[in-house]
């Protein structure tokens, strides 16, 4: 399964855009993770300074 934005708790810092290393998240006020490119690295829940990421 691809990361999971919890967008309560997101407030779209961009932290995440910046650190995925295969560009599967863009920023439109909240973090959104492209499925399709997502290969569960984790690196997006390591740096989430929010703890709105996971990976289920």
């Amino acid at each position: 399964m691809p990361a999971v934005i919890d967008e309560s708790k997101c407030d779209g810092c961009g932290t995440c855009v910046e650190e995925c290393p295969m560009g599967a998240i863009e920023l439109n006020d909240k973090a959104k993770v492209d499925e399709d490119i997502c290969t569960e690295c984790g690196t997006c829940v390591d740096v989430c300074p929010n703890e709105a990421i996971t990976l289920e």
